[in-house]
C-alpha cells in the first residue's frame, strides 16, 4: 500500500475520527474538571453546613497534607496502624470538626469519618453528627446510617460489630479505627491544649 492509499483507506480516517474524537472529549473533561472542582475549604465549609444546616466560622487546627505527616495516629499490639487524623478544625461555637480514617478494613481497605468533638468548658463530651466521609474497597457500607453512627460511643472506645452492621465485620472494624482515633485525639484537646 503506499502513502496516497493509506490517507485515502477507512483506517486512515477511522484513526482521524478516533483522535477527533479524543480530543473534544479531552477537552470536555478539562472543561467539566474546572466548573465542578471543589477545593478542600469548601468541602469543610459543605460538612459544616451539612451538620449545622448554616455557615460557620472555623480555624485549621490540623491538616495533615499541610504538615506533610502524620502527628496523631493509633496502632494496635503488633504496630501495624490502625487510624490517623487526617484533618481537625476549631469551629466558632467551640467545638471541633474531624475527619480521621480507620484502616484495616475489608481487603486491607479504609473508611473516613467527620465527626464533632462537643466540647463544654474545655472539657470532651462526646463525638456526635458522624457521617462517613469516604471509603476505600468496602462493602455494604450503606448500613453506617446517622443513626447508627451516632447511637453509640459518644465519649466511650465505639465497638459497633453487635449494633445492626452484621455482615460488614471488615468494614465495622474500619469504621471503629476511624471512630477510635478521633476520640483519642480530641481527648487530647482538652483544656485547649492542640
Amino acid at each position: 500500500m503506499t502513502v496516497k492509499a493509506f490517507f485515502k483507506s477507512k483506517t486512515f480516517v477511522c484513526i482521524v475520527v478516533l483522535l477527533c474524537i479524543a480530543l473534544v472529549a479531552g477537552a470536555l473533561l478539562s472543561i467539566m474538571n474546572d466548573l465542578l472542582f471543589v477545593d478542600d475549604a469548601e468541602r469543610v465549609a459543605r460538612t459544616v453546613n451539612n451538620i449545622y444546616g448554616q455557615a460557620m466560622d472555623y480555624e485549621i487546627v490540623y491538616d495533615e497534607q499541610a504538615e506533610g505527616q502524620v502527628i496523631f495516629a493509633q496502632t494496635n499490639d503488633q504496630g501495624q496502624e490502625t487510624g490517623r487524623i487526617n484533618n481537625a478544625y476549631l469551629l466558632a461555637d467551640g467545638n471541633y470538626l474531624v475527619k480521621s480514617t480507620g484502616l484495616q478494613g475489608y481487603k486491607q481497605g479504609s473508611v473516613s469519618v467527620w465527626c464533632v468533638a462537643q466540647f463544654a468548658n474545655d472539657r470532651f463530651v462526646a463525638l456526635s453528627d458522624v457521617s462517613v466521609a469516604d471509603y476505600d474497597k468496602q462493602t455494604l457500607m450503606s448500613k453506617f446510617t446517622k443513626s447508627v453512627l451516632d447511637g453509640f460511643g459518644g465519649n466511650q472506645p465505639y465497638d459497633l460489630s453487635n449494633h445492626l452492621v452484621s455482615g460488614a465485620t471488615y468494614s465495622t472494624n474500619a469504621v471503629n479505627n476511624a471512630l477510635n482515633v478521633a476520640l483519642a485525639y480530641v481527648k487530647t484537646l482538652e483544656g485547649g491544649a492542640e
